[in-house]
């Protein structure tokens, strides 16, 4: 049974909530709405060169989801508690084509790995049984 959150899971998760909600992160939030799914790495730089704000926009969002997907690994940020609230929805799968070409192309497999790492984890997280409400947890 996953450990119940405490005070500084909280001012974590409360601290992610103000980056989320942060103007830059909230911009780049809507921004990606319009990348289309599906966009190799070339063809994401391509259609977005680095140095425009549309790559910088694609690079906040990542940064913000590697940035959860680590502290989710090493065990810094408590599951449920994330994936509870607004941390539900890791966009591995509108950039893994992207991801996956990026690490062959640098031969670095390690690219993107925390953010799909997080995306796996929620997945998982949402098969297990949840407690509804007037009825007794699950066992």
């Amino acid at each position: 049974m996953p450990e119940e959150p405490g005070r500084s899971d909280v001012e974590l998760l409360l601290r992610l909530l103000e980056l989320f909600l942060s103007e830059p992160l909230r911009k780049a939030r809507n921004f990606w709405r319009t990348i289309p799914d599906g966009l190799t790495f070339a063809e994401l730089t391509e259609k977005y060169p680095q140095g425009t704000e549309g790559f910088e926009h694609i690079d906040t969002v990542l940064a913000f989801w590697e940035t959860v997907g680590a502290l989710l690994k090493k065990g810094l940020l408590n599951e449920e508690l994330a994936f509870d609230t607004f941390l539900d929805a890791p966009p591995w799968k509108k950039i893994e084509a992207a991801a996956l070409s990026l690490r062959e192309q640098r031969g670095e497999p390690a690219e993107l790995e925390n953010l799909e790492y997080a995306y796996h984890r929620l997945v998982d997280w949402k098969a297990r049984p949840r407690e509804q409400p007037g009825q007794p947890a699950p066992k």
